[in-house]
């Protein structure tokens, strides 16, 4: 299934050929979650913060369908 990935802050810094308006696509198997996009993409979970699929934030276990687009989101903190 094709899933189009957007990568905000410096997520996008390791992904080459990342456009920072049209994102990404990538192949993954039928069934994949939000989880193996995420390891997929080589993200380590400390540098996670948001995940949004559909505009709703979403957890590690949902699944993705073909033609979802997730929006992947660094930790922000202020103060």
């Amino acid at each position: 299934m094709r899933i189009q990935v957007i990568l905000f802050g410096t997520l996008r810094n390791g992904l080459p050929n990342h456009d920072p308006t049209q994102g990404l696509q990538v192949e993954l198997t039928e069934g994949s979650s939000v989880g193996d996009l995420v390891d997929y993409l080589e993200i380590p979970r400390a540098g996670l913060g948001l995940v949004s699929v559909g505009g709703m934030p979403v957890k590690a276990d949902a699944k993705l369908a073909d033609q979802d687009c997730a929006r992947v989101f660094q930790p922000i903190a202020g103060g």
